[in-house]
C-alpha cells in the first residue's frame, strides 16, 4: 500500500495550521504515530507549530525537504506533517513520493499564491498530484468577502502601501515591522509595478 497526499492551502489567516494540527490530534487519537515538521527559514515559535488560534504542537525544523528522510527510517511512522510547505524548494514531490511509496500519509499545508498572486510552484506541484485538497479561505478586512490572496503591505511615510511585484516573495510575517500581512478578496487584493 501507499500512503496519501492531503495538502491543506488557501491565503494567510484562512486556518490552514490549525486544521493541519486538528488533522494531527486526531491522528494521534487513532493512535497513529507522526511527526511534525516545518521549515527552519519559520523563526517563529522555535521548534513549534502554532495556529493564529493559539493551538500548538511540538515540531522538528528542517533546512531541506530531504531531511524528512532521516527521521522516518528511524522507527514505526504512520504519517508525517509539515507546515508552511512553500518554503521548500520545487522539487518537493520526488521526496514525499518516496515517503508515500513507503505506506506513510503526508499532511502539508500552506500558502498557494504568493504576495503577488502568484502560485508557489512547489506546492502547485502538489496540489495536482493531492489525494485530498482542502482549499480555505479568509476574510477580506476590507470588505468582509471570502479573502482567497494574501496582502503585503508595506510602511511607506507613515503609510501602509501594497507591496511591488519587484520585492522579494519570501519575507517571514512579523520579520520586519515596516511589513504586515492581510488577507484580501480577489477586489480589494492591490499590487503596485
Amino acid at each position: 500500500m501507499k500512503g496519501r497526499l492531503e495538502i491543506i492551502i488557501g491565503p494567510m489567516y484562512s486556518g490552514k495550521t490549525e486544521e493541519l494540527i486538528r488533522r494531527i490530534i486526531r491522528r494521534r487519537i487513532a493512535k497513529q504515530e507522526g511527526l511534525v515538521f516545518k521549515p527552519v527559514i519559520d523563526t517563529r515559535d522555535k521548534s513549534l507549530v502554532k495556529s493564529r488560534a493559539g493551538t500548538v504542537i511540538e515540531a522538528i525544523p528542517i533546512s531541506q525537504i530531504s531531511d524528512i528522510l532521516k527521521y522516518i527510517e528511524k522507527g514505526k511512522v504512520n504519517f508525517i506533517s509539515i507546515d508552511e510547505i512553500q518554503f521548500f524548494s520545487e522539487t518537493i514531490y520526488d521526496i514525499l513520493e518516496n515517503v508515500l511509496n513507503k505506506n506513510i500519509d503526508v499532511l502539508s499545508s500552506g500558502l498557494n499564491l504568493d504576495f503577488k498572486g502568484e502560485p508557489f510552484k512547489s506546492v502547485e506541484d502538489l496540489v495536482i498530484r493531492a489525494d485530498d485538497i482542502t482549499l480555505l479561505k479568509a476574510v477580506c478586512v476590507v470588505c468582509g468577502k471570502d479573502a482567497t490572496r494574501t496582502q503585503r503591505l508595506v510602511l511607506k511615510n507613515g503609510n501602509w502601501l501594497p507591496a511591488s511585484k519587484r520585492d522579494d516573495v519570501i519575507l517571514i510575517d512579523g520579520s520586519i515591522e515596516s511589513v504586515k500581512y492581510e488577507p484580501r478578496c480577489r477586489d480589494c487584493w492591490e499590487i503596485l509595478d
